[in-house]
């Protein structure tokens, strides 16, 4: 069990570090006022719409991730009984 909580919050680590650069790389974009940013290196159309998604899904990964690593805090920082 303890190191299926390891790998998860490493997943989810990984997840919200992915969420949050995409967030910042979408932030810094330069949107016209209808909200679009075309790309013609790659001939893709930008919605500024879409940063806020993924600013809230890195925000509900940080908050997942957290959750998981308070029981690997809590378990490091328990004393044996017989101490």
């Amino acid at each position: 069990m303890k190191y299926l909580l390891f790998i998860l919050t490493g997943l989810l680590g990984l997840i919200t570090l992915f969420f949050t650069w995409i967030y910042i790389q979408r932030a810094n974009l330069d949107y016209n006022p209808e909200g679009r940013f075309f790309s013609a290196e790659d001939g893709v159309v930008f919605h500024e719409q879409a940063k806020i998604v993924y600013g809230m899904l890195a925000l509900l990964g940080l908050i997942l991730t957290v959750v998981c690593m308070i029981p690997l805090l809590k378990r490091k920082t328990q004393l044996p009984k017989n101490a």
